[in-house]
Order: structure tokens, then C-alpha cells, then sequence
């Protein structure tokens, strides 16, 4: 609390009050503010019983005592109130707006934006207003006098008797007690009303612009249509295409699915092996041995367990592409081994012939056949 009150005491610069006695200057402020207040014709006069000074009522003792009123007892404000409905009030101030106004020829003479408010403000420090002081009622307050004009708000409605009217009902009653029902007095007159806040010869554009319905607005509330259209329906579109694309395979597989084999080199009767698509592909440069004896079993295709013939695998017959993986469970065969000359998988003996068809051994089908192209005579493509 010391620490407070020096810091208090070195924040206040000091002025002279025109009694001589030394005053602080938040505390001249406010005695040169209420002078100013209570010399102006038809201004909020407070009672000369509480002049209000500084750091008053602000710090009011909230204890109850001989010394300290209720804050509805104190006449710290005129009290002055005027309980009309709230369209009785807004006839008032239509009216107000007819009556002739003073002319003011010095800026001097406006009456202050609070003048006209039952709780005056001064200033507290320099930055700083307070609007409202801290209320102390007792449980049951005083029954305010209304034909005195005395407010009648909060606990003066809810425990006092004060709106009771025995020939009304109760609800109907209670209603004439809403914020909206008490005005202060001289607040029509008072309280500022602007008709317009755009003066004459200001250019707000509010002539230039058309009704919503007009003509002349059609065209471009169409355009503006049509691009949003247009714009939306380039965006589905992107939107659209960048799906499909994205379920399309990747570049390299494509590079990879496809692939051309020169087979000048492969010498005859030769197994030659490339990759394709991560598989192994038999490449045989058959001699006119291999295929004598692969068209002499064609006899006994019916018997096979997959009837096909050599020219049915066999697009060129000196040429025999087949995949080199076993149709058993997935094994490379070796070739020019097995019971017939051809091809045999070791894991669990398959043995297929020089076409690539199975023979005997535990595999269901023949060698696949990819997809190939002869370019010419020493090239050809697979995928």
C-alpha cells in the first residue's frame, strides 16, 4: 500500500487552486470540469450536499454505517426521470427535431456530448473516465418517489412495491419499468440526432447506382453468370482429368512394357533370354529339327492337357517367344532339357516340348505367349 501510495504521489504534478491551497492536477481537472458543469445553463446539476471531487465516489466504502448512504439515498446526480412508453419518448423526439435551434457562432458555446446524461463524467488521471461508481443498496432500499421523478431500477423494482397499480394487472405494471420505459429529463432536446451522416454536396454514389430490377443491370448479371459458369466448369473439368490421369501408369512403365529385341545375332538353335516386364521371355531361333518333331505331335493335340498347335504358337515357325516361367507354381524352366527335348522345371518336373506346350509333370498349362510384333526380319517387339 506504501508502494502504491508513492507511486501515486510521484505520478500527479501539482497546480495551484484558485483558493490558494495546492491541489493535484487530476484533482483540479475535476473541480475546474464541475465549475464548468454547473455554470452552464440547463446542464445535469449535482447536489451541493456531495460535490463530487476526485477519488470520490469512486472509492466508495461499501460498508455499511451511520456515514455512508446507500448510493440510491446520495443526490449525487440530479435525478430526474421522465416514464413515458417508448413510442410516447419517440414522439418526443420527432417534436424536438421541429423546434428552432440556437445558432452558435463559437464552438465555445456546444454543450458537451455528456451533457445531457444523468451520470456526468469527469476526468480520472488523463486517459482515463469513470462512468459509473460502485453501488451499495441495502436488501430493502427506499421506495423511490416517482412524482419527483426519482429512478426506479433494479433493486428499487424488485423489493419495493414501487410498481404496484391496483387497477391494472400485475404484469402490465411491471412492463412500465423497463430500461426503455424512463428517459431523463431534457433528454429530446438534448441528445444528438443526425439526419444524415453524408452532408450536402459530399458524392456517395448512391444516385448513380440502379436498382437491383433494372434493365440496364441485366447484361452484366448474365456475363457475370456465364464466367462463373465458365470458370466452374473449367475447374470440374481440370479436376476431372487430373483423376483419370492419376489412375493412368507411370512413364516408366509404359517404357517398360514395351520392348524391341533385335534377334539378327541369336544363332540357330539357341534359348536367348530377355526381361520384360520383370519376367523372363525365351527367345528359341528353332532349328527345322525342333520343328519337324513340334508339327509331327500335333497329331496328338486332342491329348494334351492344352490342345494348341505349333503354328497356333508359333506366329514365324523358326521363331519361339514364350514367358519363362513355369505355369506350376512359377519356376524358370532350363531349356533343351526334359523327356521331350523342349523345356524342364526342375522344382517338380514339368516337361514341356519344343513348341512350349506341356507334356508331362504337374504344371496345367502351356508356356504363356506374350504379345509380339515382327518390325522385320531382325526386330521384334514385345507389348
Amino acid at each position: 500500500l506504501k508502494q502504491a501510495r508513492s507511486c501515486l504521489f510521484l505520478a500527479t504534478s501539482w497546480e495551484p487552486h484558485p483558493s490558494g491551497v495546492m491541489l493535484s492536477t487530476m484533482t483540479c481537472r475535476a473541480h475546474y470540469g464541475l465549475l464548468r458543469l454547473t455554470a452552464r445553463p440547463g446542464a445535469f446539476k449535482p447536489a451541493a450536499a456531495h460535490a463530487r471531487c476526485f477519488a470520490h465516489p469512486v472509492a466508495c466504502n461499501m460498508v455499511d454505517s451511520d456515514f455512508n448512504a446507500p448510493a440510491s439515498h446520495k443526490t449525487l446526480y440530479c435525478n430526474e426521470f421522465i416514464q413515458k412508453t417508448p413510442a410516447e419518448h419517440q414522439k418526443d423526439m420527432q417534436a424536438a427535431l421541429l423546434k428552432p435551434k440556437p445558432e452558435i457562432h463559437d464552438t465555445k458555446e456546444l454543450r458537451n456530448a455528456d451533457a445531457g446524461d444523468p451520470h456526468q463524467t469527469y476526468g480520472v488521471a488523463e486517459y482515463q473516465h469513470v462512468h459509473y461508481d460502485r453501488a451499495r443498496e441495502p436488501t430493502f432500499p427506499r421506495k423511490p418517489d416517482l412524482s419527483k421523478g426519482e429512478l426506479a431500477s433494479g433493486a428499487t423494482v424488485t423489493r419495493t412495491d414501487v410498481w404496484a397499480d391496483p387497477k391494472e394487472p400485475a404484469i402490465t405494471s411491471i412492463a412500465k419499468f423497463a430500461p426503455d420505459y424512463f428517459r431523463p429529463v431534457g433528454y429530446a432536446e438534448q441528445v444528438p440526432q443526425p439526419l444524415d451522416t453524408c452532408p450536402e454536396g459530399t458524392l456517395d454514389f448512391r444516385a448513380n447506382r440502379l436498382p437491383i430490377g433494372h434493365a440496364d443491370r441485366r447484361p452484366f448479371f448474365y456475363f457475370l453468370a456465364a464466367a462463373t459458369g465458365f470458370v466452374m466448369t473449367s475447374v470440374v473439368r481440370v479436376t476431372v482429368c487430373k483423376m483419370v490421369h492419376t489412375l493412368w501408369p507411370a512413364r516408366d512403365v509404359f517404357a517398360a512394357g514395351i520392348v524391341e529385341v533385335d534377334i539378327r545375332q541369336i544363332a540357330l538353335g539357341q534359348n536367348f533370354v530377355v526381361k520384360w516386364r520383370s519376367k523372363p521371355v525365351f527367345i528359341r531361333h528353332r532349328t527345322p529339327e525342333m520343328i519337324e518333331s513340334s508339327r509331327k505331335d500335333d497329331a496328338v493335340v486332342a491329348a494334351m492337357r492344352e490342345p494348341e498347335t505349333d503354328a497356333e504358337r508359333c506366329k514365324r515357325p523358326e521363331w519361339l517367344i514364350c514367358i519363362g516361367v513355369c505355369t506350376h507354381l512359377g519356376c524358370i524352366p532350363q531349356p533343351d532339357a526334359g523327356n521331350y527335348g523342349g523345356y524342364f522345371c526342375p522344382c517338380h518336373g514339368s516337361h514341356y516340348d519344343h513348341a512350349g506346350r506341356i507334356r508331362q509333370g504337374p504344371a496345367p498349362k502351356n508356356l504363356e505367349l506374350p504379345p509380339i510384333t515382327f518390325i522385320d526380319d531382325g526386330t521384334v517387339k514385345l507389348g
